[in-house]
């Protein structure tokens, strides 16, 4: 019996070939990195796909926002603002609100509503907190509001996050009344001054996009986006005039003109340069949505071509984008993902 079991062991072996399940080092390097980032990763990663630790603080000192904390003084033009998301299931379309601001050149976006706070609560700790609504700044040198009834008595937005709040909602309201009284007029205006005054053309901007009948200004703020962005990608001032751009913001995104501005984004899609890359593909999540993917296939196969960027962030940012939008796409990489939280 023991020598039956013994010829059984050696039958078995003889017909496996050794050599066919011998490895070479460089067929681990892969896997071992993998293992390697995920233990030194792990607790990242998990806390990032679970959202553990959800919170907003507001401080004199900065922005906390998921335990990532932002100084004051690397932020740009922190505001509320409010999208159309459409739910194409039940056929309805709602209003998200979002903080958002520019840091170092790179647009932060927070979703309000995933949190326990309100958007007015949010406007209020911004016009409390920001550096430019500090007590001791606004008692000793408190901006006094002077109508705007002409182009030249246009304020710029510095000028105008100085304002106390009524104050603030009064010189919206102007320049909403000049657009009505001289839009043409208004038009040269924001050509004029685009480098010139480029944080008044930006109060423009802003000052049309809280307009509550936001539709009105869609085709106007469209043909602006889509001038100023081809004057960004001509003279490679994409850096200069972001903060401009992203004061627009279009509620209605599936008229003509709103397709133009999109014809023009991809064209930053595949610009030699990085950056104005990953600002292209910043600006058209804002300009897109699950309904006009479904009807704009250019869009979406330029999108899983850009799957394939040779810049990871790109891949990582349109595999977001498309995700978002329910669009599918061939997965990344493992590497990929895991670069995500090694370089967030």
């Amino acid at each position: 019996m023991e020598y039956g079991i013994c010829g059984f062991r050696y039958l078995l072996l003889s017909l496996i070939n050794v050599e066919k399940i011998t490895f070479k080092f460089t067929d681990l390097v892969l896997p071992i990195v993998a293992i390697l980032f995920i233990i030194v990763y792990g607790k990242k990663a998990v806390m990032t796909l679970f959202n553990f630790h959800k919170k907003i603080i507001v401080s004199q000192e900065g922005l906390e926002l998921n335990e990532i904390f932002y100084e004051w003084k690397d932020i740009v033009f922190p505001r509320v603002i409010a999208k159309t998301e459409h739910a194409a299931k039940y056929n309805l379309s709602y209003k998200e609100f979002y903080l958002t601001f520019i840091y170092k050149q790179k647009t932060i976006e927070i979703k309000i509503d995933d949190y326990d706070v309100s958007e007015y609560e949010i406007k209020e700790l911004l016009k409390k907190y920001t550096p430019k609504f500090t007590p001791s700044t606004m008692s000793e040198n408190k901006t006094v509001y002077k109508p705007i009834h002409n182009f030249d008595q246009i304020i710029t937005l510095d000028e105008y996050y100085e304002l106390e709040h009524e104050d603030s909602e009064e010189a919206i309201k102007d320049i909403q009344k000049l657009a009505v009284k001289d839009l043409d007029g208004l038009k040269r205006f924001c050509e004029n001054q685009l480098f010139v005054q480029s944080d008044k053309v930006s109060f423009v901007y802003y000052s049309l996009s809280e307009d509550e009948e936001i539709d009105k200004w869609a085709d106007f703020l469209s043909d602006e986006f889509n001038r100023v962005y081809q004057i960004a990608l001509n003279q490679n001032k994409i850096k200069a005039l972001s903060p401009v751009l992203t004061e627009i913001f279009v509620e209605n995104i599936t008229s003509y003109n709103a397709d133009r501005v999109r014809e023009t984004l991809l064209k930053g899609l595949d610009h030699k340069n990085v950056e104005i890359r990953l600002s292209a593909l910043e600006f058209l999540s804002d300009w897109i949505d699950e309904q006009v993917l479904k009807s704009n296939p250019t869009i979406v196969s330029k999108l899983r071509q850009k799957l394939k960027d040779p810049e990871w962030k790109i891949r990582w940012e349109t595999s977001k984008l498309l995700e978002q939008n329910k669009i599918t796409f061939e997965s990344l990489s493992t590497l990929d993902k895991l670069r995500r939280f090694i370089n967030p």
